[in-house]
C-alpha cells in the first residue's frame, strides 16, 4: 500500500484533529505538572542546561514575560529560530513537532493566550521560565488555596 504525499496529507481534516488532540495532551499534562510542582526542579530534557545556555547566548533579550508573537514569526526570527533549532535536531526527539506554547507567563492555555511553536522552541522558552523561577508561582498558588 503507498503512502499517501505529504501535499496529499496537508490539509486533511483527520490528521490536523489527531495532531490537536495531542498538542492539548501534551499542553494539558505539562500546564498540571508545573502547576504541582516547582518548575525550578524540573527538567524536560537530559540536556536543558546546555539548551537553556545556548538559548539566552543565542537571543539575550527575548522576553520570557509576553512573548512577542508577531517578532518570532517575523522573516528574520523564524531565520534564527530555523538555525538555532536546527543544532538540536538529531540530539532532541520530536524537535520540531507541533506544540502549544503559552504567550503570557502569568496565563493558562486560553485561546488567546497560546501560540504554536517547535517543540525546541517550547523547550528553550520554557526551560528558561522554570530556572528563573517565572512558572513557580503556579504551584505556590496551589498550596495556598
Amino acid at each position: 500500500m503507498a503512502l499517501p504525499s505529504a501535499d496529499e496529507l496537508e490539509q486533511l481534516p483527520e490528521i490536523e484533529k489527531q495532531w490537536a488532540v495531542k498538542a492539548t495532551q501534551y499542553a494539558e499534562t505539562y500546564f498540571r505538572l508545573i502547576s504541582s510542582i516547582d518548575g525550578k526542579s524540573l527538567r524536560l530534557t537530559p540536556i536543558d542546561d546546555e539548551i537553556y545556555q545556548d538559548f539566552q547566548n543565542t537571543f539575550p533579550n527575548f522576553s520570557l514575560i509576553e512573548i512577542d508573537e508577531e517578532e518570532m514569526k517575523s522573516t528574520n526570527g523564524k531565520e534564527i529560530w530555523r538555525n538555532w533549532i536546527m543544532k538540536y535536531e538529531k540530539r532532541v526527539s520530536d524537535y520540531n513537532f507541533g506544540t502549544l506554547l503559552r504567550k503570557n507567563v502569568d496565563g493558562d492555555y486560553t485561546e488567546e493566550n497560546t501560540m504554536f511553536v517547535t517543540r525546541m522552541q517550547f523547550y528553550a522558552i520554557e526551560i528558561a521560565r522554570n530556572k528563573q523561577g517565572l512558572n513557580s508561582h503556579l504551584a505556590q498558588k496551589k498550596t495556598t488555596l
